[in-house]
């Protein structure tokens, strides 16, 4: 779990950067896709890094390339460390918020509305 520890500190470090105010959120939440595209190790079972890049990687690029959407993608990045803060570390409360943000509000769809098709 050492692993881990290192790398869920790091993304909280950079959550809380995203909410003082005092600067765009777009480079912590940089910073977390970085982490969790393999800037840390995690340990194996730990789902969180994945699901992190995912969700970072989607919120950083509409910043970044859909310039007409960049206000409420830096609004999402904010929302979303703030949710991550209050779930991180509760299995259910993380399962919960990475099918929250992927599915309802990003519009992945869910596996098995792929496997249907």
């Amino acid at each position: 779990m050492k692993d881990s520890e290192a790398f869920r500190a790091a993304v909280r470090a950079c959550a809380a950067t995203m909410l003082n105010g005092d600067a765009s959120p777009y480079e912590p939440a940089l910073e977390i896709l970085g982490l969790a595209s393999g800037g840390l190790p995690v340990d194996d079972g730990d789902e969180a890094g994945n699901w992190l890049a995912l969700l970072w990687g989607e919120l950083t690029d509409r910043a970044e390339l859909r310039p007409a959407e960049a206000d409420r993608a830096e609004a999402h990045m904010v929302t979303a460390a703030r949710e991550w803060l209050a779930v991180e570390g509760d299995e259910q409360g993380e399962a919960r918020y990475f099918d929250r943000w992927l599915h309802d509000i990003l519009g992945y769809e869910h596996r098995s509305a792929r496997a249907q098709a």
